[in-house]
């Protein structure tokens, strides 16, 4: 079956990637793995957001922008990118109010949210469907937000879904949306890494970032 993936990239970061040394993910490798060889791999979405300069952020922007031009010398993986907003918001010091006087503290802070990559995914996904551009959907995420999409491309448009969920839970709602739904094993990231040295078109080598080795 002619097959696309799609990979919602913050929810596969935090998931099943964040503490670990595996980020230098091979992500058309990954995904094959995961497959049988009835479905032929077309294209592989990514989709996620650079990450600002920022002295809080988990990942050097640097190594994210390694990766990402890694990732584009593979010519079935696209990188689809959304933003990231930063606002002020207040937030509790606690969930449980204060014992002695029974109020709940609240102080200003600073918050960053990845926007439009989860609409992103969404459009790519419907669209593609409606252009009969492949006979089965992959969904690499556990997040219950593409559910409405994931139910007009299996009902509407009569393809096959199979849902690989990064986290260890269950999203009951993208289970009774998918043809196929399964847990990724936890081990799995660590055979399918980008080799050490990638060169780009150009000639330039990009290294693996000593941070995620």
């Amino acid at each position: 079956m002619r097959t696309i993936v799609y990979i919602d990239g913050f929810n596969l970061y935090y998931g099943l990637l964040r503490g670990t040394p595996w980020m230098w993910l091979d992500l058309v490798a990954f995904a094959r793995a995961l497959l049988t060889d009835r479905y032929v791999i077309s294209e592989v979405k990514y989709f996620t957001a650079r990450i600002r300069s920022d002295r809080f952020a988990a990942i050097s922007p640097h190594d994210q922008s390694c990766y990402l031009d890694a990732l584009g010398t593979n010519p079935v993986v696209k990188v689809v990118e959304g933003y990231y907003r930063r606002f002020r918001a207040k937030l509790p010091f606690a969930k449980e109010p204060c014992t002695s006087c029974g109020k709940v503290g609240y102080a200003t802070v600073w918050k960053t949210e990845e926007k439009k990559s989860d609409v992103n995914l969404a459009v790519e996904m419907v669209s593609d469907a409606y252009e009969n551009r492949s006979d089965a959907v992959v969904l690499i995420s556990g997040d219950a937000d593409h559910s409405a999409a994931l139910s007009v491309v299996r009902y509407r448009h009569r393809k096959t879904t199979v849902v690989f969920n990064p986290h260890p839970g269950e999203c009951a709602e993208l289970r009774r949306l998918s043809t196929f739904y399964k847990n990724i094993p936890c081990d799995l990231p660590a055979k399918w890494q980008l080799p050490e040295i990638v060169t780009l078109p150009n000639g330039r080598t990009i290294h693996r970032p000593p941070a995620w080795a």
